[in-house]
């Protein structure tokens, strides 16, 4: 049996070689083209009404948490489910999901959102675990000196100061304080005269930043790493159960977000 368009074409090559339309019966109209038996639907668009569409099939990304409320309260339904993977801090909205106990639906309704890393986050995991020239470390300490929490701000210019008035010295030994600190040891020796002496650092630093934009700050410590080589003093820190205050804190988000929308949260990924 023809198709529509294959009928149509055949009547314009039993009518006329020329270019022009026919009418379908539900009221359409077609711009039939000999050549080729091409056609082009040319209705009106203010004539017959279009048909709707049987379901919804959007896929919306989304940058903050209050956008995705906002968006899943406009559309949600009683099947509606928050999707949440905690390894890719993403949240997944699939607004039409199929229903209990065992109700298909198409489930291509979608609204998703990545949580973001804060800038202050990034820059200390860009230095988790890895030791730099004191020099470096003293300079990194002074640039992000306003997400320590302690020591405070007096003693930590001290500390900056004095690793960067002795990058010249011969590092000989660190020696752990009655107060938890690192004393490390050096001796200056120049033609002129010979002294000995130390640089005290705090045996770790208790930092204040957001895991992700826009969210609140949370604490978390960074210990002082170090090697000694040849009279060289190399400086980093290492994040102190980093990976626990991340997850909490998107599990946190997730549970904040299915409060404000009503709907179930299910920890996991929608394939």
């Amino acid at each position: 049996m023809d198709t529509e368009a294959e009928a149509i074409a055949k009547l314009a090559v039993n009518g006329t070689r020329q270019a022009h339309t026919v009418s379908a019966a539900d009221g359409r109209e077609f711009l039939v083209i000999p050549q080729n038996y091409t056609s082009q639907e040319v209705t009106d668009p203010h004539g017959a009404p279009a048909k709707k569409p049987p379901f919804v099939k959007q896929s919306v990304t989304l940058q903050a948490t209050d956008s995705l409320v906002e968006y899943v309260n406009r559309f949600k339904s009683a099947d509606t489910v928050l999707f949440a993977d905690i390894s890719s801090n993403t949240i997944n909205a699939l607004i039409d999901y199929h229903g209990a106990p065992a109700t298909p639906a198409h489930v291509a309704h979608r609204a998703t959102m990545t949580l973001p890393f804060s800038e202050e986050w990034k820059i200390w995991q860009s230095i988790n675990g890895k030791l730099m020239p004191q020099l470096e470390f003293a300079r990194f300490i002074e640039e992000n000196g306003a997400d320590v929490r302690a020591p405070e701000g007096a003693e930590l210019l001290e500390v900056v100061r004095d690793l960067q008035a002795r990058r010249n010295v011969n590092f000989t030994k660190a020696v752990r304080t009655a107060t938890d600190n690192e004393n490390f040891e050096f001796s200056d020796e120049t033609e002129a005269r010979s002294t000995k002496g130390g640089i005290e650092l705090p045996a770790k630093f208790l930092l204040g930043v957001p895991v992700y934009f826009g969210e609140p700050d949370r604490e978390l410590y960074a210990f002082l790493r170090w090697r000694l080589g040849e009279g060289a003093l190399q400086l980093g820190i290492a994040l102190h159960r980093h990976e626990h205050v991340r997850q909490a804190e998107f599990k946190q988000i997730v549970v904040n977000v299915g409060s404000l929308t009503g709907c179930p949260v299910v920890f996991g990924k929608a394939v």
